[in-house]
């Protein structure tokens, strides 16, 4: 990373004709994405950026600039354009650095989270991975109407400069490898799903499995229609119940605490959700998506309790919404998920229901985040007596989010290690499915 870039910036700014305060970050990102259609390469796309971003802070204005022309002559008269717009702003004395003894100050553990070796492998050893994925379930089944295989990596590089001390570098890589299946079905359905694996280096990536499962996954979804509307057992699983969280997360964003449009205003400290939601933001286990040592602000990361037995135990904050809300800052958001798992696997749950939906994806719709009454989309399978007996599409959930949320049963024991949301599959209580 051309790390001169960002003091030679620093140079320009000090000689602006005001005294003023900034924060300059120096990005350097490159991804590689590959996709492989029915054995044939669709698309081979190498990126690589370099830009910076540039706050300047002058009485009471923050203006926010982002370049990636980073010629010498460029970046100084970028700089000077960028002086002129914010003098034009209107003033906001909240907008202000965060305070510097909360900045990372070093002596953080070593996140293993980078592989410097992303691109530097042909592109080739890439695309052969591909077909060795889909040469897994190629010509295996006549129903198979048409598989996509696709591989993409990422190296995220940051070198973070701050007028009032702070100057930190974080770096994070990952990989992932997907594969998609679409099979003919039956009344002209045309089912389609999936299954993707992600990693922080290369070297990791499971060989084998990926295809197999994905075209498991899609032939099970063959004679999908709506099962009777009523009240189940919900079996949420593991990939996608971290969206049936994220309003919740939403909701604790200091934005929409000020703006009043938070269903969690004025809930801090009190139970919201089952005492069986216990939930971490741990942003310094090594080794995994998510990982850091500070943030966007340089504010220095730490295991963050989120829910404890249900009770809601921060907000996340920035500085000038600390100074808006006349709350102290905490974090700008998530960075790695953590939640506490049970014992029962996924299966053990199913043997164990007598009648429930295992929802495995969600196709569109909204939650309002004043209330949280929500409706989504689902697909899945009807589980009766402990066994699957159809699969399931053309159907919603209804409700309130956090009344959802406090008929939470367990949690299962499958979270993926490799996301950054570590959240098992979930099982909830007496929830309504309606037809669509």
């Amino acid at each position: 990373m051309k790390k001169d870039l960002i003091y030679r910036a620093e140079e320009d700014i000090l000689k602006l004709p005001s005294k003023l305060d900034y924060k300059l970050v120096l990005l350097e990102n490159h991804e590689d994405n590959i996709i492989l259609r029915d054995g044939k390469v669709e698309k081979m796309l190498r990126a690589t950026s370099l830009s910076l971003a540039i706050n300047l802070f002058l009485d009471g204005r923050d203006g926010f600039f982002y370049t990636n022309n980073l010629q010498a002559e460029a970046v100084s008269k970028f700089i000077k354009e960028a002086y002129k717009t914010t003098r034009l702003l209107e003033p906001d004395e909240t907008r202000t650095l965060a305070d510097p003894s909360r900045y990372y100050k070093g002596g953080g553990p070593d996140l293993q989270n980078f592989d410097a070796t992303f691109s530097e492998i042909d592109p080739k050893e890439k695309l052969d991975l591909l077909q060795e994925t889909a040469s897994e379930v190629d010509g295996t089944d006549q129903r198979i109407i048409s598989m996509q295989t696709r591989y993409t990596d990422r190296q995220h590089q940051a070198h973070y400069l701050i007028s009032n001390g702070f100057d930190g570098y974080e770096e994070s890589s990952y990989c992932t490898l997907t594969s998609i299946i679409s099979v003919e079905g039956e009344n002209s359905q045309h089912p389609m799903d999936g299954w993707g694996e992600s990693r922080l280096f290369f070297a990791q990536m499971p060989r084998k499995g990926i295809a197999p499962t994905a075209l498991r996954r899609t032939l099970q979804k063959i004679g999908q229609r709506p099962a009777a509307s009523g009240r189940y057992r919900m079996i949420l699983e593991s990939p996608c119940a971290g969206n049936f969280l994220q309003p919740m997360l939403n909701a604790m964003n200091g934005q929409a605490l000020q703006q009043k449009t938070s269903f969690l205003l004025g809930k801090l400290g009190k139970q919201v959700v089952s005492p069986l939601v216990n939930i971490v933001d741990d942003p310094l286990i090594p080794g995994t998506r998510g990982a850091s040592l500070f943030d966007y602000d340089g504010v220095a990361t730490k295991r963050r309790e989120l829910f404890t037995e249900g009770r809601l135990k921060t907000y996340f904050i920035d500085t000038p919404m600390g100074k808006k809300l006349g709350m102290e800052p905490t974090t700008q958001g998530i960075h790695h998920l953590v939640m506490e798992q049970g014992t029962m696997s996924k299966e053990d749950v199913i043997r164990d229901s007598s009648r429930a939906i295992l929802v495995t994806d969600f196709n569109g719709g909204n939650c309002d985040p004043v209330t949280g009454n929500f409706s989504y989309g689902i697909e899945g399978f009807l589980i009766e007596n402990g066994i699957i007996t159809q699969p399931v599409s053309g159907m919603n959930i209804t409700g309130n989010l956090l009344d959802v949320w406090q008929r939470l049963s367990l949690a299962c024991n499958d979270a993926d290690p490799w996301e950054t949301e570590f959240i098992p599959t979930l099982a909830f209580e007496d929830v309504a499915f309606g037809g669509c």
